[in-house]
């Protein structure tokens, strides 16, 4: 009787594992089906995500213990993860503590979570098709609700949905599109002719999401389709279909590129004048203080002023033709070492034409007049709502200076006369106040936010300055001259390697790599295998890697909730498919 009861007891028990598995098998695929659309488009639907399946794998932890699905490969990932998160406590506790820091590690917990969600897969590991499936249509819902909200906008936008920031929605969005097009052949497979067709709309869907975003970082990696299509590790892919995608994508991008309200063309040419306007600002700082201790800072070189003259495009009252000239009268004046100044003509013959000029954001600017070398005739207004002005009429070079008062003194607004010529030269009285002017872009900001990580590096190279500190202690910088004033808002230097370097050293720079190149390697050796779905995965795996290694370059991403849960999530899952058929560790206990 006794032996009959425990019978029965065991089949209940074993009926109510089985059905416990089957609920939370459902839950973890409905899950992985989700999460692409649902991180872009409900409100912390990541950490809602990460949530459950940390539950999930807190569970199998409980149940089998974690050694029982432990391998090599996973210990690895782990150990990666977690030493990221001790060096940023060893840093933060070494270094200056301040409140940004402290949220920074509440954002890093989140690498912690890698194991319970590793367990959450191994122990109910979705199918390599469920993966790509919810990949595919992330991108196509991406991909449709922001092109309509492009088409109810009145004018260019970027599109961020419920990231809040355009360049998460640009990151997540190519990346979507890099893992569908990794999945494309084993989805293809299938062997329905909708298959394909709704494929390529995916993959556009995508891109088209990836442009309207505006995230520029973002649109780079997408050439990483190039080798992944091109190349033995597209793998599995027909001719056909991988001309279908290149013309998909080629077809999208053109189409965005001679929309002007898409803002495509305007991106992509900004961010090359920026870069090169970037570049003279600095150079143009050099020259200034090399020759401050004997003489006054004259900005007058011509690739400056070319630059300076072309940076804040005229308004529509314009009509001046302007440009860099030699003039010879400016030698003569004895203060600036070159000749050349900027010529403002109105040829017209009834108004005045005007041309604004850009004066670097400072703490200091209010504190500091407006001086500048003139000649010709013309008007210089400044000061909220045109407060004061100033006329000039003389044939000589005459040094004026235009009292701003607690006006920042930004722009430098010059009015000019029906057929008269003013001439003029900026002379700087703080630290980049024209030289830096043409760098206050989002390009030239990153530059400049770079050049102060990298001296926080030097000075401070084993553990950097602290976890957080990156903010406080660019002030620094910037109250002794070091650079520039308008970066002095930012708590990272939107470059993920720099930030390490910065905020946590050597040490963190090592973690930021192992968490990146350990999966990688991992991920690559997948590749070489026969086995479609495996295939498939590490390709999927390799191109995740690399992408988040090239947004690394132009932002912090591993300081987004959102970020770092995407790249838990995804590492977490295609190291559990690759290791599905792996068998348990023989000396755990065994599985139910």
């Amino acid at each position: 009787m006794n032996n009959s009861a425990r019978t029965d007891n065991g089949k209940i028990t074993n009926s109510i594992s089985a059905r416990s598995d089957r609920f939370l098998r459902v839950i973890v695929t409905l899950l992985v089906l989700a999460f692409p659309a649902v991180v872009l488009f409900v409100n912390h639907g990541d950490s809602y995500t990460l949530g459950l399946l940390m539950l999930v794998g807190i569970w199998v932890w409980l149940r089998d213990g974690a050694r029982v699905w432990m391998n090599k490969d996973s210990a690895a990932l782990w150990l990666a993860f977690v030493m990221l998160f001790a060096v940023a406590v060893l840093a933060y506790v070494t270094g200056l503590q301040t409140d940004s820091g402290f949220h920074f590690l509440g954002r890093y917990l989140r690498f912690l979570l890698i194991v319970p969600v590793y367990l959450a897969f191994r122990r109910y590991p979705p199918t390599a098709k469920t993966v790509f499936i919810g990949l595919a249509l992330g991108a196509l819902t991406a991909g449709v609700l922001a092109s309509l909200e492009f088409l109810h906008a009145h004018g260019p936008i970027r599109v961020t949905a419920q990231t809040d920031l355009s360049i998460i929605f640009g990151d997540l969005t190519t990346t979507m599109v890099l893992c569908t097009v990794a999945g494309f052949g084993l989805m293809a497979a299938s062997r329905r002719r909708w298959s394909v067709p709704l494929l390529i709309l995916c993959i556009a869907g995508g891109v088209a999401a990836t442009l309207l975003s505006g995230t520029r970082g973002a649109w780079l990696p997408l050439l990483l389709l190039i080798p992944a299509l091109a190349t033995p590790a597209g793998g599995f892919l027909k001719h056909r279909y991988v001309f279908a995608i290149l013309i998909a994508i080629i077809a999208v991008f053109s189409s965005s590129y001679f929309v002007t309200r898409t803002d495509t063309q305007v991106r992509l040419k900004d961010a090359v004048r920026n870069t090169v306007d970037y570049f003279i600002a600095l150079h143009s700082l050099d020259a200034v203080n090399a020759g401050a201790l004997s003489r006054m800072h004259c900005d007058n070189q011509k690739i400056f002023l070319d630059a300076w003259l072309k940076f804040r495009a005229a308004d529509d009252e314009s009509g001046l033709r302007a440009g860099v000239a030699d003039d010879p009268l400016l030698g003569k004046a004895g203060i600036c070492q070159g000749q050349y100044a900027i010529k403002l003509y109105n040829p017209g013959s009834v108004r005045w034409r005007r041309y604004i000029f850009p004066r670097m954001r400072s703490y200091q600017a209010g504190r500091y007049p407006i001086k500048l070398l003139v000649r010709g005739e013309g008007i210089f207004i400044f000061g909220k709502e045109k407060q004061a002005q100033m006329r000039i009429a003389t044939q000589d070079y005459k040094q004026i200076v235009l009292k701003t008062g607690n006006w920042p003194g930004i722009l430098i607004i010059v009015y000019v006369p029906p057929k008269q010529a003013l001439w003029l030269v900026p002379l700087g009285g703080y630290f980049g106040e024209y030289s830096l002017s043409i760098a206050e872009t989002s390009v030239g900001k990153r530059f400049e936010m770079w050049r102060a990580a990298w001296q926080l590096f030097l000075q401070h190279p084993f553990l950097g300055v602290g976890t957080g500190a990156y903010q406080a202690k660019t002030n620094e910088l910037i109250h002794i001259g070091q650079v520039a004033p308008f970066i002095g808002v930012y708590d990272h230097p939107h470059n993920d390697y720099l930030d390490a370097l910065s905020s946590r050293g050597i040490l963190g720079f090592a973690t930021l790599l192992a968490v990146l190149l350990i999966p990688a390697g991992r991920c690559l050796r997948a590749t070489r295998s026969p086995e479609r779905a495996r295939h498939a995965i590490g390709l999927a795996g390799v191109l995740t890697v690399t992408s988040f290694a090239i947004y690394a370059l132009t932002d912090t991403i591993f300081l987004h909730s959102i970020m770092i849960t995407w790249y838990v999530i995804y590492m977490a899952l295609f190291y559990a498919r690759l290791d599905a058929n792996a068998a348990p560790y023989t000396n755990s206990k065994r599985i139910q």
